[in-house]
C-alpha cells in the first residue's frame, strides 16, 4: 500500500498536480510513520520493509531497482540552504540498507554503489563502491562482495 501511494504521488508530482502528492505524502506519515516525498525517484521491485516504518527519505533521492530498505532508515542530510549546494543521493541497483541505519549526504553528491550492503545502524557518510558491505560509526568497509 506505502508504495501504491507513492507511484501515485510521483506520478501526480512528475505531472504538475499541485495539491494531491502532498496530501498523499501526508496520509503516508500518518499511517507508515514514513516520510517518501513524491519529488524522489525510486525504481522498479525496491521493497521498503515492515511496512516502511520510520523511513525518511530526501526529496533529491534517487533509489535504483530491487532494493532492500529496512525501517528507521534516514537518506537525507546535508545542506539544502540557499548558500549551499542542494543534497544529491543516489543509490544505485540491488542495495540492501539495514534497520536503523542513517546516510546522511556531506557533500552532494552522494553515490552508493550496486549491489551493496550498509549493516543496521551504520552512518554512511561518504560514497560507497559497488559490491562493498559496510558497516560501523562512520561507515567503514567490512570487505567487498565476490561477484560472479
Amino acid at each position: 500500500m506505502l508504495m501504491e501511494n507513492y507511484r501515485l504521488s510521483h506520478f501526480l508530482w512528475k505531472h504538475h498536480v499541485p495539491f494531491i502528492p502532498k496530501i498523499i505524502k501526508a496520509l503516508n506519515y500518518f499511517f507508515f510513520h514514513c516520510i517518501i516525498p513524491p519529488e524522489c525517484e525510486i525504481g522498479q521491485g525496491t521493497i521498503l520493509w515492515h511496512h516502511g516504518h520510520g523511513i525518511i527519505i530526501h526529496p533529491n533521492t534517487y533509489l535504483g531497482k530491487f532494493c532492500n530498505i529496512y525501517n528507521h532508515v534516514v537518506i537525507g542530510g546535508g545542506n539544502d540552504s540557499a548558500l549551499g549546494r542542494p543534497t544529491k543521493i543516489h543509490i544505485e541497483d540491488n542495495v540492501t540498507i539495514g534497520a536503523g541505519a542513517k546516510v546522511l549526504c556531506r557533500k552532494s553528491p552522494l553515490v552508493i554503489g550496486s549491489n551493496s550492503l550498509i549493516t543496521a545502524n551504520s552512518v554512511v557518510i561518504k560514497d560507497v563502491p559497488k559490491n562493498a558491505v559496510v558497516g560501523g560509526i562512520p561507515a567503514k568497509i567490512l570487505k567487498m562482495k565476490v561477484v560472479k
